[in-house]
């Protein structure tokens, strides 16, 4: 005469603690299965901020407002005054040094050989100015694409920031399945060996158990 068998009781739900506070967890009911994770307020203030900077910034990513706009203008007109400083510094004492050389050598300004000189000064000033102008039209470029290139930097951190948190939170909550898993396969082989065990005269225990532990880590994801 076989022995009756009874069912282990088993609950499939887990969750998960840290510093003895409950941080996330799954619940599986007849119903389906749901989870939870619980911020601290620090995790909810940093997702949020985040979430609010990067929605704030988006529509304003390419456009300049008006102190933005000041900001470049300020900055071009000293990188000219800087340009048209180092440009005077050059040809001023050359200027200055033409004329009191052919002042000393002829007595007076009034030669040729003064005005040829003076026209090459001069034509290679104009040619200097010629490139500071082109220097200026590069150096405002370059501070709209650094300016760009920060932005999208700043947006691009605030997300990447966001999908951390997102997969963290989705890992724990794996982590929580997992330890559903095992205890849902740990019972349910449990259940099954005592099925089979009842038909005989004594159960080992000590081997049922190893047995289904073995056969329930199985199921842990990796």
């Amino acid at each position: 005469m076989s022995k009756s068998s009874k069912s282990v009781y088993y609950n499939p739900s887990s969750s998960i603690k840290v510093n003895g506070q409950d941080k996330a967890g799954i619940n599986i009911t007849d119903r389906g299965t749901t989870g939870y994770y619980n911020m601290d307020d620090s995790e909810e203030q940093a997702f949020n901020y985040a979430g609010e900077q990067f929605a704030l910034n988006l529509p304003e990513l390419n456009v300049f407002d008006a102190d933005t706009q000041r900001k470049f203008d300020n900055q071009v007109q000293a990188y000219i005054n800087k340009g048209v400083e180092d440009i005077n510094n050059v040809y001023e004492p050359m200027l200055q040094d033409l004329q009191n050389d052919i002042a000393s050598r002829f007595g007076n300004l009034d030669n040729s050989v003064f005005m040829d000189n003076l026209s090459d000064i001069e034509d290679s000033r104009a040619e200097a100015v010629s490139a500071l102008s082109q220097d200026v039209q590069t150096y405002r470029q370059d501070l709209v694409n650094n300016e760009l290139a920060n932005r999208y930097e700043y947006l691009n951190y605030l997300n990447n920031y966001r999908q951390q948190m997102l997969s963290n939170i989705l890992n724990t909550l794996s982590t929580s399945q997992g330890l559903s898993n095992l205890s849902n396969s740990y019972y349910s082989n449990l259940n099954g060996i005592l099925g089979k065990e009842s038909s005989g005269p004594d159960i080992d225990y000590a081997r049922l158990l190893d047995a289904t532990l073995s056969a329930a880590m199985m199921f842990i994801p990796a």
